[in-house]
């Protein structure tokens, strides 16, 4: 397999987990890593404080590979990193409801980070995600005025994500994170209510694929940044879209819900055989797609 570098960053290949998928529980990212061995995994989203979770249900499987989902950035607290203890990579996801909370949130994570990835992307709580994005240039300044390791931005969707990545990469990030999940909703027709408890989710998985291609696409035409594409990867011809959109890394979610962990045992073994069947390495690839 191919290894790359992000940031600085020597991951042992392109595949690392996205956001949300493994617990914050160190015994088990320990044994995510040692079976494993993803190049590295994404935490949940932590803020300041602990923040609890939407009542269940909370997540719901909408067809083949495409789920919706409310967590509402669930999560016990930044101050549990201190205790953990993980063989790999850890890209620390932190959020927040005002610019003091999402710096002091990082400050406290980079101590056990190798990135730190702000969520300013959230559809499914109040007060955080899109309602921070639009400040994405002064967060991402003073975080980077506090912290040392590299600093990765996660934005949705938008119509204006190409304007608010810039934006980013103006306040000093060293790179994106692109994209979160789509606002959806999903009614129970004998109830009629909404499935889940906080009304809308998240959707993600398959659905969005062609969508987070062509975001990345946009982004990396304009900026040449570095990325970490996440939506819908579920085989290395769906990873390999996102290379040639822009992305320097590829971010696993939906297809280990699927799936398990195994998958990116699968990812590695396809993308390898690709270019060594073509001859050419992920570098000759990335941005091709969309290069000016």
């Amino acid at each position: 397999m191919y290894s790359i570098r992000l940031s600085g960053i020597e991951l042992r290949d392109p595949f690392v987990i996205a956001s949300g998928i493994v617990p914050d529980v160190p015994e088990y990212m320990a044994r995510v890593c040692q079976e494993f061995s993803p190049s590295a995994i994404t935490t949940k989203t932590f803020t300041l404080n602990p923040l609890e979770p939407h009542k269940p249900p909370t997540l719901v499987k909408i067809s083949d590979g495409c789920f919706l989902n409310a967590i509402g950035l669930g999560n016990p607290g930044i101050k549990v990193m201190g205790s953990m203890e993980v063989p790999c990579n850890l890209f620390v996801s932190v959020g927040g409801s005002s610019l003091e909370e999402i710096v002091e949130t990082a400050i406290i994570g980079e101590g056990k980070a190798s990135l730190i990835e702000i969520n300013l992307s959230s559809p499914n709580r109040r007060g955080y995600g899109a309602d921070t994005a639009k400040f994405v240039r002064e967060i991402v300044k003073e975080v980077k005025g506090k912290v040392r390791k590299p600093i990765f931005v996660k934005l949705g969707p938008w119509d204006n994500v190409v304007d608010l990545a810039g934006k980013a990469l103006e306040g000093g990030a060293d790179g994106l994170t692109l994209i979160n999940t789509v606002k959806g909703m999903k009614l129970d027709v004998d109830a009629g209510k909404p499935v889940l408890s906080y009304g809308t989710g998240g959707v993600s998985g398959r659905c969005i694929h062609p969508l987070a291609v062509r975001v990345i696409g946009e982004v990396y035409s304009e900026y040449s940044a570095q990325i970490i594409g996440t939506g819908g990867v579920f085989s290395w011809e769906d990873a390999m879209e996102l290379f040639l959109a822009g992305a320097t890394a590829v971010g696993v979610g939906s297809a280990i819900l699927e799936r398990g962990f195994e998958v990116l045992n699968e990812l590695r073994v396809g993308l390898t055989a690709f270019m060594e069947e073509k001859g050419i390495n992920l570098s000759d690839v990335i941005g091709m797609a969309v290069r000016k």
